[in-house]
């Protein structure tokens, strides 16, 4: 998603995602908005799963100016935990 969102794969990202509806202090900037389905196949797929881990990051993440870097913040965080755990 980091890739997308930064222009770093040829995926037109307002192709796939939507900006968040809000924002709070729980929430950060690039938060995208959930997409519903009712279909499991669906719902589990790429897109519909990862904006929901996506949006779950602690905004702290998202100071980072390189792939490198971001993917060593989601070292220091524990996706086994909740609110990640029931995503996985």
């Amino acid at each position: 998603m980091y890739k997308i969102t930064n222009n770093l794969l040829d995926i037109n990202p307002n192709q796939y995602l939507m900006p968040g509806h809000s924002q709070t202090r729980s929430n950060h900037p690039h938060k995208y908005r959930q997409i519903s389905t009712s279909h499991n196949y669906y719902k589990y797929s790429f897109f519909p799963r990862t904006i929901a881990q996506w949006n779950r990051l602690p905004s702290n993440v998202f100071t980072h100016n390189s792939l490198d870097a971001f993917k060593g913040a989601l070292q220091d965080i524990n996706l086994t935990t909740a609110p990640f755990r029931h995503l996985q």
